[in-house]
């Protein structure tokens, strides 16, 4: 006798370094009532994932989950999956931290639930031709990822109720089509019009399998669906109703189904991750392109049209995003030093032997470069955490410490670093010496990165004002309404009225030791919403690393002949690095007359509470402002006993005003705050050179 087959896999995932707030209202709202409304039905069986770091959360304040998970596990109601365990994208990390990912969380289950996986969760579902060695290799047998993988590899829709295998030099896996039908329908659609379909399928004859592989957030934390799926019942009637049809439709796990049926046939899967990605990493005017021409196919093809038309791949993230780019590539050679240091502590002497992994020890190293390496603020879509300065300082602070911890393995008193370090085409330094790791580059001669080693904190991490395809729909969205249960894909909702206003866009990256050339009449709104005119040609330009010095204390000077109001004008800046203190010192040699103004943009974790010292004016860093003749001015933030103070040789100007962008989560359109750009200007008048310079201290507040 015929029958249906159906995996629901379940996927919960916080991000790490996500507010602990957040956690508990997702527990409350969806992972806690979903397992209770799976215990009230003992004919269903399901296939869950929770990644490591959500796990250990668990496992730490809320025990009870974890033994009802054991329960599900012993009366082989559940199966668990393993992957990387800080949900990292497994094609965007080192072979080796890949396989160690993988192989670490499985062990975890094994030890917490006495269950070995043979199945992951690939986060993301990003998908690359070469990836089932290292899956094969790390004891993986099978996964899923999208159907619409399968459609753009040419596999038709009454080709995909099954698994297929694939391989990559001789190492196979199994690979489940997950429906993207079920991922809209489920728990959107009213459960009739969800059964109607399994039993479309189901007549089709044979032994179909239906795959939901989806978050496991929508049953409860995307807005509407906690009291669609559980006050209004929805979740109750699905789960009911699959019992009261056990006789053609059977729920399994993915280590069950293919123990008793063999594959459908073998198939190599291209550079993919679910359909909605590939539109998120187009450039705006590209994804517009894309949603315009995907409505005008859907009315010739219907929902054939999606496997005709791809956007970009998930790596695009990083040319859209400098951002992304710059934390990646840190991320690469952070693990390039942690596993020297842990080859160098296998054989070093006064060192305990390396224990395992999931004791501790030194594997805690490992963990803090792990944990640097979770997914959500590497990219931006509905769930990406790109745009949340909370989540991109998450990885920023576990980074920082596995380098900390790996240099003082390694140790060196100074660590340089030169070359095209994150790939973009201009020549690098990444300087880490004494308090401080600083990166330059020679793309307008900016300062990158400025990370406090003892706070784990790159002041610098500022996201640039940039165009989002979803800007231009703002316009024509409601504020927060309560309407009927959608989708997160079919609803845009705005936090907050007038939030068009702030849509402005900047002119070049957020970054530091910015050098621009104005007229003497510039205003500070002008520079706020970008309306400005830039006298020099020195910002997206290149500069030459004119030398590099670690003799008598780390420096660098970087220079730049370029034009400043039709004069030839060269920039000569020399950067000297001590202990928890930078030196810049300036020379500017040609004709010029008009305000020279060097741009830093800060941001301690995003906070808007720091406190900014101008002389004797205490202000606000998200404030703006402008401040004559001062010889300098200072930051302090008393959460993170932080203190950051800029002195000037002479008098300067001040001029400051916050960094805010308009984004997309799940939750609606807000604007969130990113850094603060203070420039520190000078009026002058020169027909051969003039010298400036600052120094920038890092340390602690000791007035607290």
């Amino acid at each position: 006798m015929s029958k249906l087959y159906l995996i629901l896999s379940i996927h919960n995932h916080q991000p790490v370094g996500n507010f602990d707030h957040v956690l508990e209202d997702a527990y409350r709202n969806a992972y806690l009532p979903f397992l209770e409304r799976l215990f009230m039905h003992p004919k269903l069986k399901v296939v869950l994932h929770y990644s490591g770091n959500l796990l250990l959360w668990l496992e730490k304040r809320h025990p009870e989950a974890i033994d009802m998970i054991r329960s599900l596990i012993r009366d082989k109601r559940a199966e668990l999956l393993s992957g990387g365990f800080y949900e990292p994208v497994l094609s965007s990390l080192p072979e080796n931290d890949r396989v160690m990912q993988i192989k670490e969380m499985t062990a975890y289950i094994k030890d917490r639930f006495g269950y070995a996986p043979k199945g992951m969760w690939l986060a993301e579902r990003v998908w690359e031709p070469h990836m089932p060695k290292c899956i094969s290799k790390a004891g993986i047998e099978y996964l899923s990822v999208d159907d619409y993988h399968f459609k753009l590899a040419g596999i038709d829709n009454g080709e995909l109720f099954g698994y297929y295998m694939t391989e990559e030099d001789g190492h196979p896996i199994k690979i489940f089509p997950g429906s993207e039908n079920l991922r809209y329908s489920i728990p959107f659609k009213n459960v009739d019009a969800v059964m109607s379909y399994f039993k479309e399928v189901y007549m089709a004859g044979g032994f179909p399998l239906l795959t939901l592989a989806d978050d496991g957030e929508k049953f409860g934390v995307w807005p509407e669906t906690h009291k669609h799926c559980y006050k209004e019942g929805w979740l109750e009637r699905f789960f009911s109703t699959l019992e009261e049809n056990t006789d053609w439709v059977e729920t399994t796990t993915f280590n069950e189904y293919q123990e008793k049926f063999y594959p459908i046939g073998r198939v190599y899967l291209p550079t993919a991750s679910y359909r909605e990605m590939g539109e998120w990493t187009l450039p705006p005017e590209s994804a517009l392109d894309y949603e315009y021409t995907l409505a005008e196919m859907q009315r010739l093809f219907g929902d054939r049209a999606k496997s005709f038309l791809r956007g970009g791949t998930w790596r695009s993230f990083f040319a859209k995003y400098p951002e992304s780019n710059h934390i990646h590539k840190r991320m690469l050679m952070i693990s390039k030093k942690v596993h020297k240091a842990l080859k160098g502590f296998k054989g070093s002497k006064g060192h305990p032997p390396l224990p395992p992994l999931s004791k501790g020890g030194m594997g805690g190293l490992l963990h803090e470069l792990w944990k640097g390496q979770c997914n959500d603020a590497y990219w931006h879509g509905i769930f990406g955490g790109l745009y949340l300065p909370h989540l991109r300082s998450s990885l920023y602070r576990h980074l920082l410490k596995a380098e900390s911890m790996a240099e003082d393995i390694i140790s060196e008193k100074v660590f340089i670093e030169e070359g095209d370090l994150d790939c973009d085409g201009f020549r690098d330094v990444c300087i880490s010496t004494g308090g401080v790791t600083a990166f330059l580059t020679e793309d307008s001669g900016a300062l990158i990165e400025l990370s406090i080693k003892k706070k784990q904190i790159n002041v610098l991490d500022v996201l640039t004002r940039r165009p989002e395809a979803y800007h231009s729909r703002i316009s024509e969205t409601r504020h927060y309404d309560s309407g009927e249960t959608k989708t997160i894909h079919d609803r845009l909702l705005v936090k907050e009225a007038g939030l068009s206003d702030y849509l402005i866009y900047d002119t070049h990256r957020r970054v530091s030791l910015i050098d621009h050339f104005f007229d003497y009449n510039i205003k500070l709104d002008d520079l706020i919403r970008s309306e400005y005119e830039e006298k020099g040609d020195f910002i997206g330009s290149p500069y030459c690393f004119e030398d590099i010095s670690s003799e008598k204390g780390v420096s660098i000077r970087l220079s730049r002949t370029g034009v400043a109001s039709g004069s030839e004008i060269k920039v000569d800046k020399s950067v000297w690095f001590k202990r928890s203190e930078i030196r810049v010192d300036y020379l500017l040699e040609g004709r010029y007359s008009g305000i020279f103004a060097i741009e830093f943009n800060l941001s301690f974790l995003g906070s808007p509470y720091t406190s900014v010292q101008v002389g004797n004016k205490s202000l606000f860093i998200k404030d703006k402002g402008m401040h004559n003749t001062i010889h300098g001015f200072s930051l302090k933030d008393e959460f993170l006993d932080l203190k950051m103070t800029f002195s000037f040789d002479e008098n300067m100007d001040l001029w400051h005003y916050p960094i805010e962008t308009i984004s997309l989560s799940e939750q609606g359109v807000e604007r969130l705050y990113q850094g603060t750009a203070f420039l520190i200007a000078k009026k002058v008048d020169f027909s051969d050179n003039k010298k400036l310079g600052f120094t920038v201290k890092l340390g602690e507040d000791k007035k607290k």
